[in-house]
């Protein structure tokens, strides 16, 4: 049964004392998650958990180059706590501590308390606070003592502000809290400090993310623009809106970047682009007839930037930036390979099955000198072991019984100038592996059934899900050959860890719709697809989309849209922390091992689903999951599925 609003506020209301009604609409919806959704009790001890060091310090990765960057702007915040008292903490988006200043007495005396590096203050496991309520909401605020749901909170008081990416995804908060002292109104000060140093730090990250476009700050009046300005804009080279700040969103009264996304910046701000790029620090461009204006803004220091005039603006973007998307581990790779792409270095790209080898190959290739000639793909696991030969290295007329007259070129030669892309290099049969090592070696090629070599123009691409190290260890692959492919080493990460998956996300909607406007989605869908391991990488990604699609009907994606294993994973994921928490409060947080079991499970559903769906077929389901029959059969073994057909495997 649902608890009545009346009586919420009649347990704030012996929290906070007589005389002072809860006036905060978000604190009184956040007790109501508490007890209705969550299933927490008002008067038990809801103590927070706290990683071990191995599981923060992954979750610390994503925060150092935004630590670094921001040096500036925490040291001005630390200033300015330590000297009023207060205590500050950055956390994840999941409301894990990963930083902490310990720059004065009452922050020790928190941290001691539990406000500590690793803790977790997640709404749905503490109950309404300051860090765990502005990440449930999205929006600053302040939780005062006896706001707090968990009464070994009530002497504090919290001031949070969220912290979002470039793209707008939630990426963390920072809170500053102190002891409750005097009112919550004198806690304003804190809050909007809080608040400036996170739309300060969500602007460093927008601008640092968007170095290749021309980027744009809207202010009042004409006074030259501070190096904080927030409200900034970012177009390409045709002037279409590529991004903009929360603090521009708000500015323009937008509830989604979605709304100007792609749009010519005439429509948004209503003045060309040509009389925008005219402007400079001198004379900004006025917007209108509001008191607003716009400047083209010159990039961070150490930062790349090209678009300071139309002369110097960007043409298309580069591909392997592109393959990149916004996440700073690929960006740094992309970085490597335009260096190393005209360099005559072999490149071995390494990742999981549907992580987008062949995507990373073809940018590789369209980055190249090479881009106008042929790009030749070949997958060594898809083509029987008896046909591999004649399709890499082609065969002359007569060659073998059922032959086509007059021979047949081989991917190699088809490929001369151009790249030969080898995917699941690893499963090349080791006999064929000698012969790849000597057309590498010497640049020629002799069909099957011929004599005379045939000289080729080759560079090659090789990409593998397996360790090919081990496989040589094993035999299976030769160890001179891997050394020849493998100059440099490019491993694109899973899915599950890549840090730009909502950009990823409204990237393939786009792709999927052909650019036309695609659907909405709504948050809870987003946060779904956001935080399902996809086993299947980026390849399930796109097909879960494409399933959500028809479904939606042209209409908003919901959760109730996506494939039934995400669907069914995120509700148990969802369910499990108030179920934990409902039963006990002080077991211990989530581990990696109970992550990995997590992720395990969820490939055993995604390789039963599209088993079953192949009526148990093992050629057609490992076509479908990218991989070879041998991997698959493994797999089969490894999570000991049953075909119902049982003798027809």
């Amino acid at each position: 049964m649902k608890h009545k609003d009346d009586e919420i506020a009649r347990l704030l209301g012996e929290r906070l004392g007589p005389g002072k009604p809860l006036t905060d609409p978000a604190i009184l919806g956040s007790w109501r998650r508490c007890m209705e959704q969550y299933h927490l009790d008002p008067h038990a001890r809801h103590q927070s958990p706290r990683l071990s060091e191995s599981e923060l310090n992954l979750l610390r990765e994503p925060f150092a180059e935004l630590l670094h960057l921001a040096v500036p702007v925490f040291d001005r915040l630390r200033r300015t706590a330590v000297e009023a008292g207060y205590s500050l903490l950055l956390t994840d988006a999941q409301g894990v501590v990963v930083q902490s200043y310990l720059d004065s007495g009452l922050s020790r005396e928190l941290a001691d308390k539990g406000m500590a590096v690793g803790s977790v203050w997640s709404e749905q496991l503490v109950g309404t606070n300051g860090l765990g309520t502005c990440l449930a909401t999205g929006l600053p605020m302040t939780v005062y003592a006896g706001e707090h749901f968990d009464q070994a909170l009530l002497p504090f008081s919290c001031s949070t502000a969220p912290l979002f990416s470039a793209d707008g995804s939630l990426l963390g908060a920072i809170d500053i809290s102190t002891y409750a002292q005097g009112s919550k109104a004198m806690q304003q000060l804190a809050l909007n400090l809080v608040q400036g140093a996170a739309e300060e730090l969500e602007a460093l990250l927008f601008r640092q993310s968007h170095r290749q476009h021309l980027l744009v700050t809207l202010a009042q009046g004409t006074a030259l623009p501070r190096p904080a300005e927030t409200a900034l804009l970012a177009l390409d080279q045709r002037g279409h809106v590529q991004g903009l700040t929360g603090s521009l969103l708000r500015l323009l009264s937008l509830r989604y970047r979605e709304e100007v996304l792609h749009r010519p910046v005439s429509q948004v701000l209503g003045v060309p682009f040509e009389q925008l790029l005219a402007a400079s620090r001198e004379r900004p461009c006025r917007l209108g007839a509001l008191p607003w204006y716009a400047w083209p803004l010159p990039g961070l220091p150490g930062l790349t930037q090209t678009t300071r005039s139309p002369a110097s603006l960007p043409g298309e973007v580069n591909p392997l930036q592109r393959a990149a998307g916004e996440d700073p581990c690929l960006q740094r790779q992309a970085d490597i390979c335009q260096k190393m792409v005209d360099r005559g270095i072999s490149i071995l790209i390494q990742g999981e099955t549907g992580t987008g080898k062949e995507v990373w190959a073809r940018a590789l290739h369209d980055s190249s000198q090479r881009r106008h000639k042929p790009f030749v793909t070949l997958n060594c696991a898809a083509i029987p072991e008896t046909l591999i030969e004649s399709e890499l290295f082609g065969y002359g007329s007569g060659a073998f019984t059922g032959a086509l007259k007059g021979g047949k070129m081989g991917k190699i030669q088809a490929s001369a100038g151009g790249t030969l892309f080898l995917d699941e290099i690893g499963d090349m049969p080791l006999a064929l592996q000698s012969r790849l090592l000597r057309v590498l070696a010497e640049q020629e090629v002799t069909p099957v059934g011929q004599i005379n070599p045939v000289p080729v123009q080759l560079s090659v691409i090789c990409a593998t899900h397996r360790a090919l190290p081990a496989l040589v260890e094993q035999g299976e692959f030769r160890e001179d050959l891997y050394y020849r492919i493998s100059g440099l080493k490019v491993i694109l990460p899973p899915l599950r860890t890549r840090q730009d998956k909502p950009g990823l996300i409204r990237c393939l909607l786009s792709e999927l719709t052909d650019g036309q406007m695609a659907p909405a989605l709504t948050a809870e869908a987003e946060v779904w697809l956001r935080d399902y391991t996809w086993p299947g990488n980026i390849r399930q990604l796109k097909s879960a989309l494409q399933f959500a699609l028809a479904l939606a009907e042209g209409g908003p994606i919901c959760p109730e849209h996506l494939p039934e294993e995400v669907y069914t994973a995120s509700r148990l994921t969802s369910a499990e922390p108030a179920v934990r928490h409902h039963d006990r409060s002080d077991q211990a947080p989530p581990t990696s091992a109970n992550l990995e079991q997590r992720q395990q499970q969820q490939e055993r559903d995604y390789l039963k689903s599209t088993l079953d769906s192949h009526a148990w077929v093992i050629t057609s389901a490992a076509r479908a999951l990218g991989i070879s029959r041998a991997t698959l059969h493994r797999k089969i073994n490894k999570y000991g599925l049953v075909s119902p057909n049982k003798g027809n495997r």
